[in-house]
């Protein structure tokens, strides 16, 4: 019997070894198939996960760019959208054309005696005219950062200049609109400064200097004046070091030469401080309660 099988075997064998060699690569096939599909199957979702992770860094840098922007749109700047402020804006500036101190008082929460001296000294000012009134939200409820545009007639000059000026107004306790009048409130000023520097605050200075200079390039008589007026000596900045300066009205004296510097206090008209030295910016430093401070040139004399 055992002679047959291996007869049988003998006879048999190279089929055996063909049926295992096939055998065999099947197995290798099928794990190779498996290990290469296996393969891809990893890479795959990494490639998903990457993309999804893009996605979402793209939607979530698009989501703050549409918050900054809905920011802005929240508070944009309006253009004579409130007819009492439009009314009251529009009071004032012909009340300073006509040298109107009294009626300026009754538009303001306060107008001292140097707010008087400034408009009635100002007899170059004939008129403010086509007066446009652009708002945005102050820091409470019925109170706006205002911006008015103007055409300013000097006397004597044909050509109007174009003209931007910057004003706080709140709602008083009798319910009548009125122009905060106040540099000494430092949150109010540093609200206006803010405002200044949003872009469509930035685009409406930007237009109204072009449209003053376009008048300037078209009147040579009007360029001459604006000149005349930005070139006034200013005695606080001919002054030598040393030498002590008064105060033309109330003013901050501030621990740096610009508007957002912490006040150190305030003087009042009338008071003397002692130069130090010329600034930048138009400031000059002083010396104030016994430390350097700094004072807006054109508030010294």
């Amino acid at each position: 019997m055992l002679d047959n099988f291996r007869e049988w075997l003998s006879d048999n064998l190279r089929y055996i070894l063909l049926g295992l060699a096939i055998l065999l690569a099947l197995v290798l096939l099928f794990f190779g198939v498996k290990a290469l599909t296996g393969g891809f199957s990893d890479e795959k979702p990494k490639d998903t996960e990457k993309k999804t992770e893009q996605k979402k860094d793209s939607t979530d840098s698009d989501e703050a760019e549409k918050d900054d922007a809905d920011k802005e749109d929240e508070n944009a700047l309006e253009k004579n959208a409130y007819p009492e402020v439009n009314a009251l804006i529009e009071s004032f500036y012909t009340a300073w054309g006509q040298k109107d101190v009294a009626k300026m008082k009754e538009l303001t929460d306060n107008f001292d005696a140097t707010d008087e001296a400034k408009v009635t000294n100002a007899t170059y000012i004939e008129s403010y005219d086509n007066i446009v009134v652009y708002t945005k939200q102050g820091l409470e409820k019925d109170s706006y950062v205002v911006f008015v545009s103007y055409d300013l007639k000097f006397k004597d000059v044909k050509t109007a200049a174009p003209g931007l000026s910057e004003l706080y107004v709140i709602k008083n306790d009798s319910g009548n609109y009125v122009i905060h009048n106040d540099d000494s409130d430092a949150e109010v000023q540093e609200c206006i400064e803010k405002t200044r520097q949003e872009k469509d605050v930035m685009t409406l200075i930007e237009d109204v200097e072009n449209k003053l200079n376009e008048a300037m390039a078209s009147d040579a008589e009007l360029k001459a004046f604006e000149e005349k007026l930005g070139k006034e000596v200013n005695t606080a900045q001919m002054a030598d070091n040393g030498d002590m300066l008064t105060a033309k009205e109330d003013c901050n004296v501030r621990a740096d030469s610009t508007t957002n510097a912490e006040i150190l206090g305030r003087l009042k008209a009338g008071d003397q401080v002692k130069k130090l030295e010329n600034g930048e910016d138009n400031w000059i430093k002083v010396e104030y309660n016994g430390q350097e401070a700094y004072v807006y040139a054109d508030l010294l004399q």
